[in-house]
């Protein structure tokens, strides 16, 4: 495995834990059916993310197959996905797995840390205008009752 599929898979061991993404059977390659299933995705997003250019699973004709590194990866964008990472930064974190080059871990590391930050700020910000809109919420319904 390269530096940097042991990376993509430092990063994918981080997020497995917290989506809960079922057992796969271990192999050298998947199908997009068995992606699909261990997801918890559909075909066409996973097909979405191949046209966005953020994997290239090699073809057997027109059938997709995919390597265990594929599968890795796959888990890394769906887990930003499911947090709500924009498309945009998860191309910019795969760019850099994909450019390698000097300290590549260290650099994948530092920006997927800096890239989770900037969702968590974001998603703490979303929260306090969630709570205002709910306070306004409940005064609205106290006024509509008195």
């Amino acid at each position: 495995m390269t530096k940097a599929g042991e990376t993509i898979a430092k990063l994918a061991d981080a997020v497995r834990s917290s989506m809960n993404f079922p057992d796969i059977t271990a192999s050298d390659t998947f199908t997009i059916g068995q992606l699909s299933s261990h997801l918890g995705v559909s075909l066409r997003t996973l097909r979405f993310y191949e046209q966005s250019g953020l994997l290239r699973p090699t073809r057997e004709g027109a059938r997709r197959v995919y390597s265990n590194e594929d599968r890795l990866r796959l888990e890394v964008i769906v887990a930003l996905r499911e947090f709500e990472m924009s498309l945009t930064a998860i191309k910019t974190l795969m760019a850099t797995v994909d450019g390698g080059g000097p300290n590549i871990e260290e650099r994948i590391v530092g920006l997927f840390d800096q890239l989770l930050s900037q969702v968590l700020d974001a998603n703490r910000v979303r929260i306090a205008e969630l709570e205002g809109i709910d306070e306004r919420i409940d005064r609205a319904r106290l006024a509509a009752r008195a």
